[in-house]
């Protein structure tokens, strides 16, 4: 959801760095930002050196969430060619599913602030799994609930964690550049295809494009010039 859905990414290195601020920590953007896709668990044990209690995880998903919604409110929009894709799937009778670690304060703020909780037939988070992503716990519990064998499931993912929990998961994984340039999502991970932006599925010649006609086995019309 998060770098997918909406492109939030350096508003939540922003409300983690003032967040570890508040603990005598000093984090860099970079050092945050390998860290998109894990969970407040593993933000706040790298941010404490060692292991969180259950109630000082708590406390980041009360507190860093609300600094993070607080300050991204303003810039709450769908990315340009996400509906798009959102009809032409819906359109093709595909199911829909979300896999986030995000916790349910921010899973409603963007669903329902962007009014598109109807696309998505059921929902995962990290506090249904025993593990959190990079494990692919999240992704093999959506694809359960949908009903879906995991082969048969296509990934859209912007995070380092995300895309080896999907590939973890043996589904296939489109990764967007909303979070890391191209060379580091290829150094770090190895997606089946990388697009800049949802405006890049209107081409035929798109690699992810022609994994989503693969696995979904339906053809998407997404306004091909």
């Amino acid at each position: 959801m998060d770098g997918v859905i909406i492109h939030n990414s350096d508003f939540h290195v922003r409300a983690w760095t003032e967040f570890a601020r508040e603990y005598g920590r000093e984090l860099t953007p970079d050092e945050v930002k390998m860290l998109l896709g894990s969970t407040n668990a593993e933000y706040m044990r790298f941010v404490l050196g060692r292991t969180p209690s259950a109630t000082e995880v708590s406390d980041a998903v009360t507190r860093k969430e609300a600094l993070y919604r607080e300050i991204y409110a303003p810039h709450l929009r769908a990315p340009e060619g996400l509906l798009a894709l959102f009809d032409a799937i819906a359109a093709s009778g595909v199911s829909m599913g979300i896999a986030t670690g995000a916790p349910q304060a921010n899973i409603d703020f963007t669903l329902d602030g962007l009014g598109i909780r109807h696309y998505f037939e059921q929902i995962a988070d990290a506090s249904q799994v025993a593990h959190g992503k990079p494990a692919p716990d999240t992704y093999l519990l959506a694809a359960s609930k949908l009903g879906a064998d995991p082969r048969s499931c296509v990934v859209i993912e912007d995070a380092i964690a995300g895309v080896n929990s999907g590939k973890a998961a043996g589904m296939k994984v489109i990764a967007i550049t909303s979070s890391y340039p191209a060379k580091i999502l290829r150094q770090h991970c190895s997606p089946d295809a990388i697009i800049d932006s949802f405006l890049d599925l209107r081409y035929d010649t798109s690699a992810a494009l022609a994994i989503l006609r693969e696995i979904c086995g339906c053809v998407f019309t997404l306004g091909n010039p």
